[in-house]
């Protein structure tokens, strides 16, 4: 059984402050410019930065959801004290991996707001999101965001209070709250989707159905511009290979604009 580190609160947080948010202005950017020189031209490469929230102490408080909700509530003081170290530390790595020049930036954490409810994510993470797109945009980087279950509210939340240039995965009932053609309808024309194939259904499905699904997502998606066909997360261990490359051929086919 893995524990987390922050397991007596009062005692454990501040040293989780003081310790987990070191300057990043430093770090060495050797080993992702030799990755990517040899990926090249087989796809782009981004550096990531997240935001404060559930989805990232989900990971340190010791008893998981249940703790960090009741420690949310009965520690205001100390999950203000949180936010404003995590910002500025956002902040500061995000000016630090512009400089690495990815071919974007990416963002999130998976479970935003699975994990919480859209108002804390609003309390605790939209300012910082706010802010590391303000930065990517204003010095010409692309931003993603990914997270995974629910994001419809977040995907309003990204398309109408910040600057951010796409967001992914979208994924489906029950696993997400995100209808492709819905989604596409109310956002599409203020900020890039992307998805929203489900993985368990690439991985099962025949490649006959690959291609049905591939076409749908196009579909639903891909009128007007602004959606990039992907699985909602990487593909899984077992996913057949023809599986894979019937979605490249369908994408082929049918994912051109005229």
């Amino acid at each position: 059984m893995v524990r987390g580190f922050i397991k007596d609160f009062e005692r454990d947080f501040p040293i989780y402050l003081k310790y987990f948010f070191p300057d990043p202005s430093s770090c060495d950017d050797k080993n992702f410019q030799e990755w990517r020189n040899k990926f090249g031209d087989l796809g782009i490469v981004g550096l990531c930065v997240g935001y404060p929230g559930f989805q990232d102490l989900i990971h340190y408080v010791d008893g998981g959801l249940e703790k960090i909700t009741y420690y949310y509530y009965d520690y205001p003081d100390l999950f203000e004290e949180y936010r404003l170290r995590y910002h500025e530390w956002a902040i500061k790595m995000t000016e630090r991996i512009l400089r690495a020049k990815p071919d974007y930036l990416m963002t999130g954490g998976s479970g935003t707001i699975t994990l919480s409810s859209p108002e804390i994510f609003r309390k605790l993470g939209l300012s910082t999101l706010k802010e590391t797109t303000r930065i990517a945009k204003n010095a010409g980087f692309p931003s993603l965001l990914h997270s995974c279950g629910k994001e419809k509210d977040l995907t309003k939340m990204c398309a109408e209070e910040t600057d951010l240039s796409c967001i992914n995965p979208l994924e489906v009932p029950p696993m997400g709250d995100c209808i492709l053609p819905e989604i596409k309808q109310q956002f599409g024309d203020k900020i890039a989707l992307m998805g929203n194939l489900n993985t368990t259904s690439v991985w099962r499905a025949t490649s006959r159905e690959v291609e049905q699904q591939t076409k749908k997502a196009i579909e639903d998606g891909g009128k007007g511009g602004g959606f990039i066909l992907s699985t909602g997360d990487q593909c899984g261990r077992d996913t057949p290979d023809e599986n894979i490359f019937k979605l490249v051929e369908t994408v082929e086919k049918y994912g051109r604009y005229s």
